[in-house]
């Protein structure tokens, strides 16, 4: 961002200032002699004598389309779903570690063996359910045959099917139960991998304690599956679109990368003030690694207004302003809501409409009380 604070020093400043003075307080004795005194003007308002217009030029604003929008940081990531972090099941101890970081696996493949005293109850529950179930059945075919013989009763019956269903209920329960426990024997508990792909991270050490909830014992990415985020402040968000063209830089990727806006993050971050735009690569790079990174130059689908900087002031640290011509030499100063400066223009997304005379040079000469511009 251009920043330059301009002291009133040369003639035209000079000139301008003693303008400017005119409009705002009585003229001195002389000056009323020779020249007619101007008018007091609202807030906001300058006018200018025609001798001293030449330093200030003045646009016509139009929409201006494929204008670049924005500039932001940016970072490879994972897509959403393309990371799974595999934990423990049960409270044990970590028997051995069979993969390391950066290892390629595919989806099953055995990461690490568990010692759990919970999966070897599990296992048990299991078949002791099997059991239940196989000896309910039998007991209520014994009641329906005997029904058929005349010896016995339809309450007996109806009482055998009430155990069916409660063992068959108490099974689905150690089935699900028991599923955690993998199929392993004993307390010994396998996890596998659920996604093919690289192991990111592994933090399971032989002889470690494990517990259901802690932090991942190994995490594995998709490296197939990247997009880039890009972090843009939450008051340039609105010119940001699904599908827009964006160009990606890295530093360590020798050409420039192309993309498209895949989505906008719908929730900004308290602290920077920035959301997160993801953007799907055209192709999908080979050479990219999470964590990677870079700017995002993202850009309008739309026909947007535009400013050169110089055209834009900063007025009290915070608020944006623009002078706009609105008869010949009265100008009126508008405060304008403007996304980041990229390649000496920046987008206005408030403020100003088309058509407007916009002044794009000498706006600092007509506000003295300006800070600086953009």
């Amino acid at each position: 961002m251009a920043s330059r604070v301009r002291a009133l020093s040369t003639s035209p400043f000079l000139l301008l200032a003693l303008l400017g003075a005119g409009c705002s307080a009585s003229s001195h004795a002389s000056t009323a002699q020779s020249a007619p005194e101007l008018p007091r003007l609202p807030e906001g308002m300058i006018q200018v004598p025609e001798a001293s217009r030449q330093f200030i030029q003045v646009q016509s604003v139009a929409p201006e389309k494929s204008a670049a929008v924005l500039r932001a940081p940016a970072h490879v990531v994972f897509r959403d779903g393309a990371v799974s972090k595999v934990g423990a099941p049960f409270p044990g101890r970590v028997e051995k570690v069979l993969v390391r970081s950066g290892d390629r696996v595919t989806a099953g493949q055995a990461l690490l063996a568990l010692d759990c005293p919970e999966a070897a109850a599990n296992r048990a529950a299991l078949q002791a359910g099997q059991a239940a179930v196989r000896e309910a059945r039998a007991g209520l075919e014994r009641q329906v045959q005997m029904l058929q013989q005349g010896v016995g009763t339809e309450r007996e019956r109806l009482g055998a099917e009430k155990g069916v269903v409660d063992a068959e209920a108490e099974l689905a329960r150690a089935k699900a139960a028991a599923r955690f426990a993998g199929d392993g024997q004993g307390t010994e508990v396998i996890l596998r991998a659920p996604i093919a792909g690289t192991v990111v991270s592994r933090s399971a050490t032989a002889g470690a304690a494990v517990e259901p909830g802690g932090e991942p014992l190994v995490e594995i990415g998709d490296p197939s599956e990247l997009w880039v985020a890009a972090d843009v402040f939450e008051r340039d968000l609105p010119m940001v679109r699904e599908g827009a063209p964006v160009t990606i830089e890295l530093p360590s990727v020798r050409d420039r990368l192309l993309g498209h806006v895949a989505s906008v993050g719908a929730v900004v971050d308290g602290t920077a003030r920035t959301a997160p735009v993801r953007i799907a690569l055209d192709p999908q790079q080979e050479s990219l690694r999470p964590g990677m990174f870079g700017r995002a130059r993202i850009e309008s689908l739309e026909a947007a207004l535009a400013l050169p900087t110089e055209a834009v002031l900063i007025k009290d640290g915070r608020q944006t302003v623009v002078y706009v011509q609105t008869a010949p030499g009265t100008y009126s100063r508008r405060p304008v809501v403007v996304a980041q400066p990229v390649e000496g223009k920046v987008l206005v997304a408030s403020g100003i409409s088309a058509g407007d005379q916009v002044v794009v040079q000498g706006a600092l000469l007509l506000d003295g009380a300006a800070e600086q511009l953009l």
